[in-house]
Order: C-alpha cells, then sequence, then structure tokens
C-alpha cells in the first residue's frame, strides 16, 4: 500500500509534464506483456484497443494482471478512488505496471499446446500450486523427497501455473533439486521470486537449484532480476548448477542475479549454469559473483557460460576477483567454449588471484572456439600458475580462436614446473591465430619422461611459422603413446624442422608416438638430422604412420636417428606407415618400402 500511495502522489506529479504522453488501451496491455509476460484479453465491450485510456482502465488492468501472477484477487484498484476518467500517460503506465503489480511466489506460463504440467519439490513446508484452471492443490510435505505433482487440463492452451508457500527444510544432497519442472518443454514463461518460496533459512541451510529449469527448450522469456530474492549467505555445493543447462530463456543476465549469494566458494556452485543458453543477449555483468571470495574449488566454472553464443562484448577483467588460490579439477573447465559472440582481448587480470599448481582440467577448453575474441594472449595470465604439470591442464584451451594474433608469449606457462602430464597440452593452441615464431621456453619447465599424448595437436593448424630446436628440450625417457600426434599438422607457414626437436627420446617405440607429426606441412623443405633420439626396440602400432605425409617439399634425405640410420632402416612393419607419403623430392625416396611412403 505505501507503494502504491507514493506511486498516485508520482502520477498527479508529472501528469502535467511534457515527457509524458497519453497512452491508448494497446500501450498498456503491451507494457504488461513486456514487463510480466502475460497475455491480458482486451475488455469484450471495447471494440478498438488505439482508443485512449483512462486511470480507471489502467488500474482495472493492473487487477487483472494481479489475479493472473498471483492465482486469485488481491488488488482492487479499479474500484479507488484514484481510478478516475481522467486520461492516462507514458508516466503513470510505467509506474504501476513497475511498482503496482507483484507477486508472491512463483508464476509459470505453460505453452499453449500443454495439455499437462508437473513440479518437482524436495523440501518440507505448506505449499499451494494453482494449476491455472481454476484447481488449487495444497501441499503439507513433511520430508525432502523428491515428489513430483502433476496435473491433466482438459484443453490444451496457454495457463498461468502458481507456486506459492514457504519451504522449511531442504534435502541434503546438492544434486536433487529444491524445486524442478517436472515437464520441462511445457513451460514458456517465468515471473516472480524463487527465493520467496524456497529461501535461505533462518538456520544458514540453503536450497538447491540443480537444474530447476534445465532442458526447458520452450522457455523464452526472460530471468526475472529477483528470482532469488531470500537466498542469502555462504552458498551449498552444486547450488546453481545445470539451472539453466539447455534452455530456451532469453534476455541478459541481471547483474544481481546472485548478489545474496556472499562467501566462500562451494564446489560445482555454477558448473554449466547457463550452458547452451544461446538465447541470452548483453554482456556478462562483471558484478554476477562480486560475492563470491575465497579459496578455489572443484568444478566451480565449469562449462558456466558454454555454448552462451548470443553474450557479447568483451569478458570482464574482475569477473572472477573474489577467487583465490590453486585451481580446483575443472576449475574453468569450458568456461567460456563457443561463446561465439563475445569480443575484445582477453583480460590480463582475469585470473589474477590464482597462485597455485594446476589440477586437472583446469583451464581446458576454458576459451575454445571463442572465434570473436582479439588481441593476443597475455603475459601473466597464468602467471600464479605454479607446479608440477596436471593431466588436461591446458586441453583445447584457446583452440579455434582465428582472430587472435601471434605471439604466444615466451613466458605464459613459466610457472608450469615438472614432469609432463597425459594430454597437458593437447589442442592447447588447436586451430587458432595464435602462433607464429614459437617461443623456445614455452615449455622449459616441462621435464621429465613422455607422458601419452602430452602434445596431441597442439598446433594443428595454427599459423606456425618456426619450430625452435630445444622446445622439448626437457622432454627425456622412453616414448609414450601418442606423445606427438599430430602436434604439427596442417601448418604451412614453417619450412624447416629443427635438427633435434625429439633429442631426449629414446627407449622402445610406443604406439602413435609420431603418427602425424608434421602431416601436411607443405613448405617444409628440410628435416634437421638427427631428428629423433635414441629410438630403438620392437616396433610399435602406427608409431610414424603420417609423420611427414603430404610434405611434398622435402627435399634431401630422410629423417634420422642418432646413429646416422634413416628410419626405415631399422623397422620391418607388416602394414602400411605412409610416413612419407607424397615426400617424392627426397632423394632416398625410391629405397624406401612401400609402406613407408
Amino acid at each position: 500500500m505505501k507503494k502504491f500511495i507514493m506511486f498516485c502522489i508520482g502520477i498527479f506529479t508529472v501528469l502535467s509534464a511534457y515527457s509524458a504522453q497519453i497512452v491508448n488501451v494497446e500501450y498498456i496491455h503491451n507494457a504488461i506483456q513486456n514487463k510480466w509476460d502475460i497475455s491480458l484479453p482486451y475488455n469484450s465491450e471495447l471494440s478498438e484497443p488505439r482508443v485512449a485510456a483512462n486511470m480507471k482502465y489502467l488500474l482495472t488492468a493492473v487487477d487483472v494482471a494481479n489475479q493472473v501472477v498471483n492465482g486469485a484477487a488481491i488488488t482492487d484498484y479499479g474500484n479507488g478512488e484514484y481510478a478516475t476518467m481522467v486520461a492516462a500517460d507514458t508516466i503513470a503506465t510505467n509506474a504501476a505496471v513497475d511498482e503496482l503489480i507483484t507477486q508472491s511466489g512463483l508464476t509459470f506460463r505453460t505453452t499453449s499446446d500443454a495439455t499437462s504440467f508437473s513440479i518437482t519439490i524436495s523440501a518440507t513446508g505448506n505449499f499451494t500450486i494453482g494449476w491455472g484452471d481454476g484447481v488449487v492443490e495444497t501441499i503439507e510435505r513433511t520430508d525432502t523427497t523428491a515428489t513430483t505433482y502433476s496435473h491433466t487440463y482438459d484443453t490444451a492452451k496457454t495457463r498461468y501455473v502458481k507456486l506459492s508457500g514457504m519451504a522449511t527444510g531442504y534435502n541434503v544432497n546438492g544434486f536433487v533439486a529444491s524445486v524442478k519442472i517436472g515437464t520441462p518443454t511445457n513451460i514458456a514463461g517465468l515471473s516472480g521470486s524463487l527465493g520467496g518460496v524456497f529461501p535461505t533459512l533462518d538456520s544458514g541451510e540453503q536450497p538447491s537449484f540443480y537444474g530447476t529449469f534445465g532442458g526447458t527448450t520452450n522457455l523464452t522469456s526472460s530471468i526475472p532480476a529477483d528470482l532469488f530474492d531470500g537466498v542469502k549467505g555462504a552458498p551449498r555445493e552444486y547450488m546453481f548448477a545445470t539451472l539453466f543447462d539447455n534452455s530456451a530463456i532469453t534476455g541478459s543476465i541481471p547483474s544481481n542475479l546472485f548478489s545474496g549469494i556472499q562467501g566462500a566458494p562451494a564446489k560445482g556452485m555454477f558448473e554449466s549454469t547457463f550452458r547452451n543458453a544461446s538465447g541470452l543477449t548483453g554482456s556478462i555483468p562483471e558484478d554476477l559473483f562480486a560475492g563470491i571470495s575465497g579459496k578455489a574449488q572443484d568444478y566451480i566454472f565449469n562449462m558456466t557460460f558454454r555454448g552462451c553464443s548470443g553474450l557479447i562484448g568483451s569478458i570482464p577483467e574482475n569477473l572472477f576477483a573474489g577467487i583465490t588460490g590453486a585451481p580446483g579439477v575443472a576449475f574453468f573447465f569450458a568456461t567460456f567454449r563457443n561463446c561465439s559472440g563475445l569480443t575484445g582481448s582477453i583480460p590480463e587480470n582475469l585470473f589474477a588471484g590464482i597462485d597455485g599448481a594446476p589440477q586437472e582440467s583446469c583451464f581446458a577448453e576454458t576459451f575454445a572456439y571463442c572465434s570473436k575474441l582479439t588481441g593476443k594472449i597475455p603475459e601473466n595470465l597464468f602467471a600464479g600458475v605454479k607446479g608440477a604439470p596436471a593431466v588436461q591442464m591446458f586441453h583445447s584451451t584457446f583452440a579455434g580462436n582465428r582472430r587472435m594474433s601471434a605471439p604466444i608469449p615466451e613466458n605464459l606457462f613459466a610457472g608450469i614446473d615438472g614432469a609432463p602430464a597425459g594430454s597437458m597440452f593437447a589442442q592447447t593452441f588447436a586451430q587458432s591465430g595464435i602462433c607464429g615464431a614459437l617461443p623456445e621456453k614455452l615449455f622449459a619447465g616441462v621435464r621429465g619422461t613422455p607422458a601419452p599424448a602430452m602434445f596431441y595437436q597442439t598446433f594443428v593448424d595454427c599459423g606456425v611459422s618456426s619450430i625452435p630446436a630445444g622446445l622439448f628440450a626437457g622432454i627425456q625417457g622412453a616414448p609414450a603413446s601418442q606423445m606427438f600426434y599430430r602436434t604439427f599438422h596442417w601448418n604451412y607457414d614453417f619450412n624447416t624442422i629443427p635438427a633435434g626437436l625429439f633429442a631426449g627420446i629414446e627407449g622402445a617405440p610406443a604406439s602413435q608416438m609420431f603418427q602425424g607429426t608434421f602431416d601436411t606441412c607443405p613448405n617444409v623443405t628440410s628435416i634437421g638430422a638427427p631428428l629423433f633420439g635414441n629410438i630403438s626396440g620392437a616396433a610399435a602400432s602406427n608409431m610414424f604412420y603420417g609423420t611427414f605425409s603430404g610434405d611434398s617439399g622435402l627435399t634431401g634425405a630422410s629423417a634420422q636417428l642418432a646413429d646416422g640410420s634413416y628410419l626405415y632402416e631399422n623397422w620391418e612393419f607388416t602394414s602400411d606407415q605412409n610416413t612419407y607419403n607424397g615426400a617424392t623430392k627426397l632423394d632416398d625416396y625410391e629405397s624406401m618400402p612401400a609402406y613407408w611412403k
């Protein structure tokens, strides 16, 4: 009522303002539709919706809208003292729509073809569901077992389902949502406060919104700014994980969406929150996670914005400003992957608070296929990442970013120090425009025995213009499977393979160890000798399959071992290797066995 009185004072204060314009009936209905996603029918006695509207019509429309969103008549402004025949203007209309239409609880608009709707609840408390056809279901829950409440309609048409009440306890399993749409393809609109029905309890116990709107492929309304009003304090694990995963939700992300959450990060709390929500538009709010402050945990931002191709603008530099400490497992895995609308350069201080040893997949696919990102990789982007390599730590981190530019900073991985890990740099720069002349000390801290797929397709199709002889100088020991699988495949700009590039590799061959390493590098004219270390022992499958295939410009002798012998002189195979397929200009090409060429 206080808002209403203030509103009325405002109406009569501004009626004479030159900025206001008289509105028609159609304007009022459109304003309600745009703000609340409610399509109110016109008065049956109205012949023309473009006739001027008065204050009585405006306030009566507000009453009807309140009845729709709340499931019952809660206001009667249309019969009050301000329901006059004075013409309604734009200021009065917009104020009424914003201030006088309110709701307690949550309203779901069904699709026009929905013949049923269901809601799953896993919380204690008393709840009411108005199914939108006059049927109201009262629910008293004394346990937190996930239970689905369903309703079937006589005919298919748009309905407004109202969920109200108050939760008093939550399931301890974070993967069990406190509330979830049971028929995700039957919801088209959303309004109101989820946190009003499932709030943070006085004890601090938190609800879980794990997958609440996941798979809602017809939910095309925007995210209500007050969706989590009533949710506050320290988060729980996986609290907002998969919230809008594969949803058709539209509009921008409200900057205050998670503003009530304050405290240390929780495991997986924003995992896949907006994954594949390609209908989201606008920029990522810089203060979206502003309340989160403390030591990093596993999976926090795992795939958070993956596939949000409609988001635009730059990545905010302070987006993760409160996150500190060592990165967790899959910490930033695919966080922005396929966000093809993001532009600008990667902020140098984006991970400024991160300080410690890498964990498995911590930066895997983080910026992969953000095809409009530009500029160079900031030299200090991973400055705080220090310690032994981890499995897949930089797998596909910058893959597919064609518009980013060379060169790669020499100190990009300066803090990495230790023995190789499996797939640690697999596809890191694949299909990007980042490489140019590779820095000799790029992997200087990586020292020790090769690991499987450690440089799997690392520089595939990314514009390498030169390879330094000491690039892998720290790699010493027995071969591992796929260790240099297609590492430099599809690079057209360099012409020399330096001698001793793999000098530290010695021991028995491993399967696919050099498969396709320099495949389709057509401008390579010479192979530095000796290229390989002391590799000896029984042949392994596809160990040199396609290593120099398609390198038609090669001249001179074929690749040699440390003892001066050629590869094909040391191993017999039962199947084709095609090591030099197309490299017909080699001096010893005619001497090679057929299965090597």
